[in-house]
């Protein structure tokens, strides 16, 4: 059966129910793991292009775009011209199987800012439930480790030499997540809490004695809708409401223009004092690239604002029938 070259973050009806049972269980591990737990944590990354990147802050995304196999290549310059600005690489990767009731992928990640550097990898494990023809419910789990490391370089002053982080002191600690996504085909909220349990909470004295409410993790809401036009033009407004501790809330408000197959563009306004601007093209039906610029629009009297800028590139593969037999007839 093939499929339209419209490569859109919605996904197509699912063909199946689950039993009752399975869905109750499912549901009963996914809440406690959503309501239980210690953690610790580093700040996510805020991509200008989380619309199309939702993988990085809910495991619940997984599976929910057209095709079967999907891969996006996202790096971020930010503060571009700034020493020891912060750079972020991460690759993620995820396959929904064929009768559309599970997503399995991987997640890939580099984040450094100054002499501190994060490297993320963790596997991913979507369910999906269809709710009826229209309505879909997936429930995301995502289980890793996250590797912290101090590399100071010839140009960095250091203040105490004995100190183990100026001597290359590096801390590993597993991380454990999840998320919950309701969606359609031209719609989707979910919330995704990619950080809820890790152990070693007594390396950053900022997380001890605390409550669950107030441990350093992070916390994303993320929405989107299609609004068709026509056949070649649609609308695409989308919406993500971030928090980590100790950081106000932010709000990112997006609205992209598509024309189908071919291109799209838009800007987002961002509460934290910025704004962007961005745009993608569609190479092939299975590559498209998009870029994307961040600027402030709120002067800093200490800060040398016109240094302040930030780079996106995103690579985006998409694939169906990557693991199908050849010459094996595939039914929809």
């Amino acid at each position: 059966m093939s499929r339209n070259r419209n490569q859109s973050i919605f996904t197509k009806a699912h063909k199946q129910f689950y039993p009752d049972t399975m869905k109750k269980r499912l549901f009963t591990v996914c809440l406690f793991l959503l309501l239980g737990g210690k953690g610790i944590a580093q700040e996510l990354p805020q991509l200008n292009t989380y619309m199309f990147n939702q993988f990085l802050y809910n495991p619940a995304s997984g599976g929910m775009y057209e095709t079967d196999f999907n891969c996006n290549f996202v790096s971020r310059f930010q503060w571009a011209g700034v020493s020891g600005a912060p750079l972020t690489s991460f690759a993620w990767a995820d396959h929904r199987f064929r009768k559309n009731s599970m997503s399995a992928g991987l997640y890939l990640a580099y984040d450094r800012v100054g002499a501190r550097q994060f490297t993320d990898v963790a596997a991913n494990y979507t369910y999906i439930l269809r709710l009826n023809n229209k309505w879909k419910l997936s429930f995301g789990l995502r289980a890793g480790f996250t590797s912290l490391s101090f590399n100071l370089t010839n140009s960095e002053k250091v203040f105490d030499a004995g100190d183990p982080l100026a001597q290359g002191y590096v801390m590993n600690y597993p991380k454990f997540g999840g998320g919950v996504q309701l969606y359609a085909r031209n719609f989707y909220i979910g919330i995704g809490v990619p950080d809820i349990a890790s152990i070693n909470t007594s390396v950053f004295a900022a997380d001890r004695n605390k409550n669950f409410f107030q441990k350093n993790r992070n916390y994303s809401l993320l929405t989107g809708y299609r609004w068709r036009l026509s056949d070649g033009f649609s609308l695409l407004p989308s919406s993500k409401i971030y928090y980590y501790p100790g950081n106000p809330v932010r709000v990112d408000l997006s609205a992209l223009a598509e024309i189908t197959d071919y291109f799209w563009a838009g800007g987002s306004f961002i509460s934290t004092g910025s704004a962007s601007v961005m745009a993608g093209s569609y190479i092939s039906s299975r590559l498209r690239f998009s870029y994307a610029y961040q600027f402030p629009i709120q002067s800093n009297v200490n800060t040398n604002i016109a240094t302040l800028n930030v780079h996106e590139i995103v690579l985006m593969i998409q694939l169906d029938d990557l693991f199908a037999r050849k010459n094996k007839k595939i039914v929809e």
